[in-house]
């Protein structure tokens, strides 16, 4: 993987600080896929990646707001959820971009992040930032497969 955690950092940083006003402070990964959504895009084209941002409801509901530019409490769980599903698809994108060659970008789907894995794949990237008091955690990882991608459940 070309992509380096100083470039995932900064694309983060660059949709969620400046384009949504959020703030973000690096911190160290701790997942708890119990309480966790994830929203995920596959970026396919000479190599086949996964991006997945990793949230609580909370966190997703700041960004909804954020997004929407709306009063707290006052979006539906669809609107939460498509917001959601945009920043992953925002950073999805910036990272498709940064691989310099050509591949397509699927929609992105969102889901319980119920098999967290102990240890990436060689290769992988993980970074994780607080936003709004929550975790906020991104993994980029290379999969040789559709069935590595892990289809995450459907929520709804």
């Amino acid at each position: 993987m070309q992509l380096e955690e100083q470039s995932l950092k900064q694309i983060t940083i660059d949709v969620c600080q400046s384009m949504l006003g959020l703030e973000l402070n690096s911190i160290v990964p701790d997942m708890d896929a119990t309480r966790q959504l994830v929203a995920m895009v596959e970026i396919r084209g000479c190599r086949h990646t996964v991006v997945e941002v990793f949230a609580g409801d909370r966190l997703m509901e700041a960004i909804a707001e954020a997004m929407f530019c709306s009063d707290r409490g006052s979006l539906s769980e669809e609107e939460i959820r498509d917001a959601f599903c945009e920043i992953a698809n925002m950073i999805g994108g910036n990272v498709k971009g940064s691989f310099g060659e050509e591949a397509a970008l699927s929609l992105p789907v969102i889901g319980q992040a119920n098999d967290w894995p102990s240890d990436l794949p060689s290769g992988s990237l993980l970074t994780a930032f607080e936003c709004c008091g929550h975790p906020l955690t991104i993994v980029v990882r290379e999969v040789a497969s559709e069935s590595e991608v892990g289809e995450p459940l459907a929520v709804g």
